[in-house]
């Protein structure tokens, strides 16, 4: 099935020292859509993100982004443009509020020309989206993991994002916060805007992505509709056959 793009990476490749971390990775994401990247520990996932948000430039390739090349843009031209991202070890502004860790994402990326004025109205808007207005008010540093992941998100979603990128932000969560997570992702999309998440829970990848890549040793081994992709022989060999039984993919 064709995927009309509103951000493509077409023939990403990044060497490291001699070593490949990735090799010709192609992926092409919808608008209004939610995209799931999974594969081993080491397979790239986190260095395709980095491109894509500018963090690091690709050996090779491009990445498009509403018909334009972004690969040679820092992080702060491709936030503006943007493009926003989460990381997968949440570092807010401890001494800092809820509300004040969300006001200074306020000031970058396509947010940042908003009027002060309407910051603060904007802010609690986004806690609420996260489901942290009744702790906007309390430290960073005070906040539950399950908590800080979501204020994590909030950061990001403050910068006014189109596309924004999910670094397994459900890692280390119990199962009914991994459930009120994937809830807080599905009214995330539900606003318009796209979503990229690397994640190693297949029932969070089965549940809410409707493609999924499957990087392996750098190399893209599968990209298609999460139904096809469990069902598919190299993926199984390479990530799928380490988890005992298939009880294993809805736990």
């Amino acid at each position: 099935m064709a995927v009309n793009g509103l951000l493509e990476c077409r023939k990403i490749s990044k060497i490291f020292g001699g070593i490949e971390a990735l090799t010709d990775v192609d992926l092409k994401v919808a608008p209004n859509s939610i995209t799931g990247v999974i594969g081993p520990n080491g397979s790239g996932k986190t260095t395709l993100f980095n491109i894509i948000s500018g963090a690091l430039p690709p050996t090779g390739g491009d990445v498009i982004f509403k018909g334009k090349k972004i690969s040679k843009m820092g992080p702060a031209q491709v936030c503006r443009l943007g493009i926003a991202r989460t990381y997968q070890l949440v570092r807010p502004f401890n001494s800092l509020s809820a509300m004040e860790n969300v006001l200074i994402g306020l000031g970058f990326g396509r947010a940042a020309s908003m009027a002060k004025k309407d910051r603060v109205a904007e802010a609690f808007r986004i806690l609420r989206m996260v489901g942290l207005e009744g702790k906007m008010n309390h430290m960073a540093g005070s906040l539950t993991l399950v908590e800080k992941k979501h204020l994590e998100i909030a950061r990001a979603l403050a910068t006014a994002p189109e596309v924004l990128l999910l670094d397994e932000v459900v890692s280390g969560l119990n199962p009914t916060e991994v459930t009120r997570t994937m809830g807080t992702i599905q009214q995330i999309r539900e606003s318009g805007i796209t979503i990229i998440m690397i994640e190693h829970i297949l029932k969070v990848v089965l549940s809410l992505c409707e493609r999924v890549l499957v990087l392996d040793h750098g190399v893209r081994i599968a990209e298609a509709p999460p139904e096809e992709v469990v069902r598919d022989a190299g993926v199984i060999d390479a990530y799928i056959g380490k988890f005992e039984d298939e009880e294993d993919l809805h736990a």
